[in-house]
């Protein structure tokens, strides 16, 4: 019995024994069979990664041209290229806007003249009897204009150098790493301006003048007769005509029969309201391309970048059951070479699931409303890059996978874009055009958890590059925003200058050609508060058709503008809220009011004796 236990002590022994090495050798086993795991998926990787290094070996053989040199200058360089382009659309600006000051200058030159040489008829009349040339006269009126024009020149170019140019490069140091700005005295600028308008005022005043001219000197030293009235088609309408008061009659006849007056009160009217309108539209259209961007276009609030895709359905899990977010979708995005007529573009491919694609990308066509959704039929290309290149939806493309491959696809949709240039591509597709599959190397997460538990989530894992914010870009970019206050209230202070010269100008030329009318009311026992409503409601008649005349000429100069100041990646908005259009209109009747009120002395200083003066 003895040696039958023994026998069997001995048997288990040798069990136990191979037991331990059976646990032993599946725990090596287990071990080399994760290491084969993961080495297997490396050599997947890496065979993936060396069919397409071949075959896009062979396909660059075959496109291979003749060796040629590429020299880039530092001025090829891309943010020199970008700060050179953006100083072209400033002179562009500068070139473009002094075209509206003209021609206001024009007309306040026209307005004023017009006035002089009315007033001074009888001296002109006796120049002339006197044996004085036409031309001799025509030069003392000339060289007034230039004398005027001339300091104005002065006062208007150290006034602008000192303001214009501050307000801008600050604006430029948001964007830009600039030293201390040093004032450079543009001589040749200069000179144009005092050319230009001396030549303007010039013309402008020798026209008038050579008019007055034609008359004969006898006529000219005669008071000018007042204008025959005219039946005004208002007349012709009983029931609206009927329904007006005397002075709304009166208002209306001069309105219609006065039409050069008219003309130039609504002209300049409209040029201040048309800066305000385009000055707050610049700003709507600047400051709403962010929100839409990342609001609207891209809904979700943070980009996760991965070093590899390694455990990113992991990674997903995890954020998925976080109830703080709402969208959770992974997706490749990688740079990407799209070839048209022999020239290259670059874009940011973006390859995703064309279900889960449609959460976190709000694609809409090119009227911003109709949603566009992946397809695997073609491709969606940004709007900008689209305008660039001519490109419509139907045509096909030449664009690289992202180890490089080159595939021929239809373009199906063009997408609203402000930032950067797009192309959405459905994973489907990708894979069947590049016969490669798609690895996500990126996390788009829709979410109301902050950045820091963002990152406590993904702490453990190796592989996350980077966690972007697009909600503090878009507090980046507001603040630079509120740097458009700044020139917002230059162009107020600008439109103005305008509204105050146009409307003083054309309210004293009014006051002037109508001195017997106003005695004449006063002598009838008009108080002073009516003989005032009398003559301004005519002027804010006219300034509100100029103000509503000026909102579509905003509208045309915010759009010259925009397309002025567009860049080569990034396209701005071209809406203008409806509270722009209200400030714009409201501000220049505030203008009109003031000017209006600083005119009443003309009004009180009036005389009822000239009632009394009349052409003989």
């Amino acid at each position: 019995m003895s040696i039958a236990r023994q026998g069997v002590e001995r048997v288990s022994g040798q069990i136990d024994t191979l037991r331990i090495q059976i646990n032993a050798g599946r725990a090596q086993y287990e071990a080399g069979y994760r290491e084969y795991q993961k080495n297997l998926i490396e050599f997947t990787e890496q065979m993936e990664k060396a069919e397409a290094e071949i075959r896009k070996a062979y396909q660059e053989l075959e496109e291979l041209p003749d060796a040629e040199w590429m020299i880039l200058t530092r001025d090829k360089q891309y943010t020199s290229y970008l700060y050179a382009n953006n100083a072209k659309q400033m002179g562009a600006i500068g070139v473009s806007l002094p075209v509206l000051f003209f021609l206001v200058a024009a007309l306040v030159c026209l307005t004023t003249m017009t006035r002089l040489v009315d007033e001074q008829r009888g001296q002109i009349g006796i120049f002339r009897a006197l044996g004085f040339s036409k031309a001799a006269v025509v030069m003392r009126y000339v060289v007034y204009a230039l004398l005027a024009s001339i300091s104005g020149c002065f006062i208007g170019v150290f006034a602008g150098m000192a303001v214009f140019p501050t307000v801008i490069y600050r604006t430029w140091r948001l964007l830009y790493d600039l030293p201390d700005m040093a004032i450079m005295f543009p001589v040749g600028n200069a000179l144009l301006c005092f050319t230009a308008f001396s030549a303007l005022m010039a013309g402008v005043t020798a026209a008038v003048v050579g008019k007055t001219l034609k008359d004969m000197p006898s006529q000219l030293m005669r008071p000018k007769a007042p204008r025959a009235a005219k039946t005004v088609f208002l007349e012709k309408i009983p029931f609206i005509w009927r329904k007006l008061s005397f002075t709304g009659k009166i208002t209306a006849r001069n309105i219609i029969r006065y039409k050069a007056r008219f003309l130039m009160t609504v002209i300049g009217v409209a040029g201040c309201t048309g800066l305000l309108v385009m000055g707050w539209g610049i700003k709507d259209s600047i400051k709403d391309v962010v929100h839409i961007q990342f609001g609207e276009i891209m809904n979700y609030d943070y980009m996760i970048k991965l070093e590899n895709d390694h455990s990113i359905d992991e990674m997903v899990e995890i954020l998925e059951d976080d109830l703080s977010n709402q969208y959770v979708t992974p997706y490749m995005s990688y740079s990407t070479k799209i070839y048209l007529d022999g020239e290259e573009g670059v874009l940011e491919a973006q390859v995703m699931d064309a279900r889960k694609g449609n959460d976190i990308y709000q694609l809409r066509g090119l009227d911003h409303y109709t949603p566009l959704r992946l397809s695997n039929s073609g491709v969606i290309v940004s709007e900008k890059f689209a305008k660039n290149n001519g490109l419509r939806e139907g045509d096909y493309v030449t664009i690289e996978s992202a180890r490089g491959l080159k595939a021929e696809i239809k373009i199906v949709s063009i997408c609203e874009m402000y930032f950067q240039h797009y192309v959405f591509i459905s994973s489907d597709l990708y894979e069947s055009v590049f016969g490669e599959p798609m690895h996500p190397n990126t996390i788009g997460i829709k979410s109301s958890c902050s950045i820091e538990e963002l990152e406590n989530e993904l702490s453990e894992f190796e592989n996350v590059e980077s966690i972007i914010d697009f909600s503090s870009i878009t507090k980046q970019f507001d603040t630079m925003i509120r740097a458009l206050d700044l020139i917002i209230i230059v162009i107020i202070l600008t439109a103005g200058a305008l509204a105050f010269v146009v409307l003083i100008n054309l309210t004293q030329v009014n006051i002037s050609e109508r001195i017997r009318e106003i005695a004449t009311l006063k002598v009838l026992g008009f108080r002073q508060g009516e003989v005032e409503s009398y003559l301004f409601k005519e002027i804010l008649i006219l300034s509100f058709i100029g103000a509503l005349a000026g909102m579509p000429l905003g509208i045309a100069e915010h759009h010259f503008i925009m397309n002025i100041i567009s860049m080569e990646m990034m396209m701005f908005g071209r809406n203008i809220k409806p509270l722009s259009f209200v400030y714009g209109v409201g501000i220049t009747i505030v203008f009109t009011l003031i000017v209006l009120v600083m005119t009443k002395g003309s009004l009180r200083r009036i005389e009822m004796i000239e009632s009394l003066k009349s052409v003989e």
